[in-house]
């Protein structure tokens, strides 16, 4: 047993390579872990539904935060146990810009995935919805009409908007700041995030840890990219990756391995169970 109730694990960029691959290292290290008494937990800006070929690869029960804490689900019974929507006519204004603008999105709900037609990133998704076994497979449909007629009926959790560029990164996210009802981050280098006011990872591992009493010092959390920021800022044990953007790096107790190099394994061999 070790003192740690708590991994949380973001994905992309951390968890998994550039190949979208936990690596065996990885998996051998998280369930090692998990044995000597730590609950590993996904903390993702992903849709949940989008995640579940790891959660099966590495048996987790628990509970799963998504949409950069915008959902909290049980996975064992799918129970929401906390969510955060946003403004439908927010959403709505934003897909109509997106629209005009001609910009790739992706639209998450707790159920289905909406995308614009032609949108690259969600051809890779459907590539990958093929490649797996049908019960881990997320629905993905597009944004048309007969969508955008009912989408103030629809509980979106985040919009992600998918850029050319780092200088139209920087127009998106100073646009849509200064919209008091959202929370707009950056999870990539070419992606924007946008959620509800007061939506993040930290405040996901928050309420689930009141809900459960569960100290945040006992916490561990692995991250990459501004999105993770609060969720490092949160726990006891913050661990930064070595491709981490520099601001978070700051906020870590440790930096370990890149997620090239199975870097979540390096910090739990090194120093979590050495």
């Amino acid at each position: 047993m070790n003192k740690y109730k708590w991994c949380i694990c973001d994905m992309d960029g951390t968890l998994l390579n550039s190949q979208d691959i936990i690596t065996e290292e990885n998996v051998k290290a998280l369930k090692k872990l998990q044995q000597s008494g730590t609950e590993v937990m996904i903390a993702s800006g992903r849709l949940d539904l989008m995640v579940k070929r790891y959660i099966h690869q590495l048996d987790l029960r628990g509970h799963v935060i998504a949409c950069n804490g915008g959902l909290i689900r049980n996975i064992k019974t799918n129970e929401i146990v906390y969510s955060n929507a946003m403004d439908h006519n927010i959403v709505e204004d934003i897909l109509t810009f997106c629209i005009e603008e001609n910009i790739n999105f992706l639209l998450y709900t707790a159920d289905v995935v909406f995308s614009n037609r032609n949108n690259p990133r969600l051809l890779r998704y459907e590539e990958m919805n093929r490649s797996i076994d049908n019960s881990l497979r997320f629905e993905v449909n597009y944004l048309d009409d007969t969508v955008m007629e009912v989408i103030k009926d629809i509980d979106v959790l985040k919009v992600l908007l998918i850029c050319d560029n780092q200088e139209q990164v920087g127009y998106l996210i100073d646009k849509f700041s200064q919209i008091d009802k959202l929370t707009v981050v950056s999870s990539a280098k070419d992606l924007v995030d946008i959620m509800a006011s007061n939506t993040s990872k930290g405040k996901a591992i928050t309420v689930l840890a009141e809900k459960l009493k569960v100290k945040l010092e006992d916490v561990i959390a692995f991250g990459d990219n501004y999105n993770d920021m609060d969720l490092l800022q949160s726990v006891g044990m913050p661990i930064a990756m070595e491709n981490a953007v520099e601001e978070l790096k700051t906020e870590a107790k440790y930096i370990t391995k890149s997620n090239e190099e199975s870097g979540v394994a390096y910090a739990i061999n090194n120093y979590i169970l050495r």
